[in-house]
């Protein structure tokens, strides 16, 4: 259609001449002749073409190149050059942060996309990293230019990984950056999940979580009906540890054996087969070291309920005639393999200077993450480089 007169006959537009156009590739430059047309108006329309956009230079294969060693936590530094290595051309490091920028784009869309069947299983949790917090304020660098004055701040950013009990299917659900790990914080993440159709009727049964308080209490404020919570048996295990004191007399290898017959002994507990047995094993914990180890017993005893509720879980699905695996009901394990390449990223970059660069490189690396998935094994990098220039 010509912008000028609306024609949009084919009759009423002629070739006319054409322009030079470099398409970098990661195997060289193109250099292509781009055909003109012009309208019997006299103006010449700009073509849309298929391969590529108006102003783009860059080919497919260097877009999938950048995707995937973003996912591998390569620097933005390091992926430009490599791709310069490769390709024999400069590729700056903004082209590479605007690339990263387009995931951030794929994954708000992805993230708000309803669902009609949920997940049976929700681990909830954070990871903390330095995020360069805008002040509000303005100065001039050296050029003269209106700058930004940026702070270093900790931040976190609260998770929500749905599992499937039966094949151990696993997904991003939702994310949020905040200020704290409060309660407002963990409220947002529940209203997205919520608003995505996370709920009780879509088939959520389970929330897995380390005991944070901030999300405790957020979960009185979004209603999910009749879901179940479980604490995090790991964390649970973690903290009995953590209280273990022993004797100043112990060498270290002493104490490591000290340390070891405790948790051998908090292991068994969720060794038992039924909840009455978990607890009758827990009494007896606490009896033995009672004397010895009085805070390692009273961190066991602490919310110790809410450590069997997958006893429960378990039960009403096999009632149901479904075969769930404890392994996906008892802690946030899956969760926290999924953060240590986020935190592996997040270590490599240093400190994130806008939420689009965060987001980008975390929603590449857990697509990354998805290949071991068994349900999505292969092609996760078409796919994403696709709706990262579909979104563009």
């Amino acid at each position: 259609v010509c912008p000028a007169c609306a024609r949009q006959a084919t009759l009423d537009f002629v070739r006319h001449g054409h322009d030079q156009r470099t398409l970098l590739t990661l195997w060289g430059n193109l250099h292509l002749s781009v055909p003109r047309v012009a309208c019997v108006c006299g103006h010449c329309p700009p073509v849309p073409w298929l391969l590529f956009d108006r102003y783009d230079r860059l080919w497919s294969d260097l877009d999938a190149a950048i995707v995937q060693y973003t996912a591998v936590a390569l620097s933005l530094r390091s992926v430009s050059a490599v791709l310069e290595l490769q390709s024999g051309q400069v590729v700056s490091i903004g082209t590479v942060q605007r690339r990263v920028a387009g995931a951030a784009v794929v994954a708000a869309q992805v993230l708000a996309e309803p669902l009609t069947a949920a997940p049976a299983v929700v681990m909830l949790d954070g990871l903390w990293g330095t995020f360069m917090a805008d002040t509000g304020e303005r100065r001039l660098d050296k050029k003269g230019r209106r700058r930004k004055v940026k702070q270093k701040q900790k931040v976190p950013v609260l998770l929500a990984y749905g599992v499937d009990p039966v094949t151990g299917e696993r997904e991003v659900l939702a994310w949020v950056r905040g200020k704290t790990e409060d309660t407002d914080a963990w409220v947002c993440l529940l209203t997205m999940l919520y608003e995505r159709g996370v709920r009780y009727e879509t088939g959520l049964r389970l929330f897995i979580h380390d005991g944070s308080s901030g999300l405790d209490a957020a979960m009185e404020v979004v209603d999910f009906g009749p879901v179940r919570r479980q604490r995090c048996i790991f964390h649970k295990l973690r903290n009995v540890v953590q209280a273990v004191v022993g004797t100043g007399e112990m060498k270290r290898e002493e104490r490591q054996a000290y340390v070891k017959a405790v948790l051998e002994d908090a292991c068994s507990v969720y060794e038992a087969p039924t909840a009455e047995e978990a607890r009758a094993r827990a009494a007896a914990f606490a009896k033995k070291w009672a004397e010895r180890e009085p805070k390692a017993g009273a961190t066991l005893e602490r919310d110790f309920e809410q450590t069997l509720t997958y006893y429960h879980v378990l039960a009403e699905a096999q009632a149901g005639g479904e075969r769930w695996l404890d392994v996906y009901l008892r802690t946030t394990s899956g969760l926290e393999r999924f953060n240590r390449h986020l935190r592996t990223k997040w270590r490599q970059a240093g400190a994130y200077w806008s939420e689009s660069g965060l987001m980008g490189a975390f929603w590449l690396v857990s697509q990354k993450g998805a290949e071991h998935n068994k349900t999505t094994r292969t092609g996760w990098l078409a796919p994403l480089v696709a709706q990262m220039l579909d979104s563009g």
